[in-house]
Order: C-alpha cells, then structure tokens, then sequence
C-alpha cells in the first residue's frame, strides 16, 4: 500500500496501520541493509584499542564502511524523495488550488477595507473636530464663570458662580479627554464593526547611513552569527574580530 493511499488513523483503539507501520514494511529490505552495515561498524570499531587506529590495516576497513554509509545514506534520501514526491506534488497542487480560490474574497476584503476605510477615516476625523469644538466652548464658558465669579462683589453670589465655575472646568476637562480619544474606537453598525488600527513601519532608503551602533540592544545573538560568519568567510583569519574567536573545524570525509 503507498503511504498516500493508506487509511488515516481514526482514534483511539482502532486497528488500522499507521504510516510507520506501512513504511517498514515496505522498506524492510533497506531497513536490513542499514542494520547489516550498523553491526558491521560496530564490530570494526570495536576491533580498536582504545577507539583508535594504530596501522593501515586497521584504516582500510573503516573507510570502506565509511564510503558504504555514505553511499547508503545517499540511496536513502534519494528513496526518500521518490516517496514523499507524490505527497509534496499533492500538498503543493492543493495549496496552489485553495490559493487561488482564497485570493478572490482576500481581494474583495481587501479592496471593500480601503473603501471604507478612507470613509471611516472622514468620519472619525469629523467626530475628532466636532468633539474638540465642544470640548473648547466648555473651555470658554469655565473661563467665563471664573471671570464672572471674580467680579462679583456678592460674597454668596460669589460662591454660587465659584461652584459653577468649578462644575464647568470639570465638564471642560472631561470633554477635553473625550476630544483626545474622539474617533479612536471601534465604529459598531448594524452588520459589523469597523476598526482602525496605526502600525509603525520603516523602509530602508540609504543602509550606508544606518548607524549600526543604534541597531545593536536589537540584535539577537544568531543576528550577530550570521554577521561573523559572513565575516569569518570572508577574511578566514587574517582579520581577529573583537569577541569572536576564528579557527579551521577540520572535518575528514570518505570518497571511493
């Protein structure tokens, strides 16, 4: 049975082959092959003192079964690829057709919240100004009560208009936030609600003027990686980098 083709697992207690089922056991021949060879590196490395090798008659073997996994591991991945292409030409063919279908109504929400958001913008601004206006009258007419308290030479009329005038400083403040958070919110209609939402964003127009030094408390450790490795690659170890420590990680490989 191909993996594709096999029954999915339906929940707990069923009795249907899973995929790892299914792959072993059409791949038990190549599964044998890597346990033959295991035994074999294991026997060869045990034949070793001390996990070392002390002549040429005790290298030649291992790089036998050095060329042999690698030439197995190659085989494998390869094996690998031919299963899973059905699976991953499947995956990407279904991607592609959902993609397609998707990328009409993402259009259409698209283009509908442009629409309506330069009207909800008109709106909001509207309501901003309108709420500003409201909030300086009540300004206006706080100072005004204050100005008419200090002239009042009435002590009793005078307390009245001081209260008033310190009702209407307090409304003016409270309109005066309300001017200040005017048209931020949510706009709720009858078949949905409209927000608005400001993100900071940045384009690059000249990276030779970025001082990199701004950039640095931002930088995570596999940013700075990537630099010294770029670095490293391009100066090997005729330029010490501050920090970095520069050496050969010398790896010895089979051909044959």
């Amino acid at each position: 049975m191909e993996v594709s083709n096999a029954p999915s697992i339906a929940g707990p207690g069923h009795n249907l082959a899973t995929t790892a089922d299914i792959l072993r056991d059409r791949f038990k021949p190549l599964l044998d092959e890597v346990e033959d060879l295991a035994k074999r590196a294991t026997a060869a490395k045990n034949a070793l003192t001390d996990g070392a090798i002390s002549n040429d008659d005790e290298r030649n073997p291992l790089i036998a079964l050095g060329i042999e996994a690698r030439k197995m591991a190659k085989r494998l991945n390869e094996t690998k690829l031919a299963t899973t292409k059905p699976l991953r030409d499947e995956v990407t063919e279904t991607n592609r057709f959902f993609d397609t279908v998707t990328a009409r109504p993402e259009t259409i929400q698209s283009a509908f919240e442009t629409i309506v958001g330069r009207y909800d913008a008109e709106k909001r601004e509207e309501a901003r100004v309108a709420a500003a206006e409201v909030a300086r009258l009540a300004q206006e007419e706080a100072k005004r009560k204050l100005e008419e308290a200090a002239a009042s030479s009435h002590s009793v009329l005078g307390d009245v208009l001081m209260q008033e005038a310190a009702d209407a400083e307090n409304r003016a403040a409270v309109l005066v936030n309300e001017a200040i958070t005017a048209g931020s919110g949510p706009t709720r209609t009858e078949v949905g609600t409209v927000s608005a939402t400001a993100r900071w964003k940045h384009r690059i127009t000249d990276s030779s003027k970025i001082p990199l030094e701004k950039l640095r408390p931002y930088m995570s450790l596999d940013d700075l990686d990537k630099f010294c490795r770029a670095y490293v690659a391009k100066n090997k170890n005729t330029a010490p980098l501050p920090g970095v420590e520069i050496f050969q990680d010398q790896k010895t490989s089979f051909r044959g």
